[in-house]
């Protein structure tokens, strides 16, 4: 696994608790077939796909920058949301 593991996560983790933040205020919570919450979701299950595969070294060489590219896009995405009515 590579030294940049922690710098790749953090776009994942600040889209997630956007995600969350935009759920609980927002939306009310009211279900989770609810954007925000499925967004939620996705990320951390990308970002928990990107840990399980670094540990058992199944990454491809160049996979760091996809999950980076997606962390980022979700980033925005989340952005995005917290700001529409």
């Amino acid at each position: 696994m590579t030294n940049t593991t922690s710098f790749l996560l953090a776009p994942f983790i600040l889209a997630f608790f956007l995600f969350v933040f935009r759920f609980y205020s927002r939306e009310g919570a009211a279900s989770v077939k609810n954007p925000s919450f499925i967004l939620a979701i996705l990320t951390v299950a990308l970002a928990g796909s990107y840990l399980v595969l670094g540990v058992t070294d199944s990454l491809p060489p160049h996979a760091a920058i996809g999950y980076a590219a997606l962390g980022i896009v979700l980033f925005a995405v989340a952005s995005i949301r917290i700001f529409m009515i």
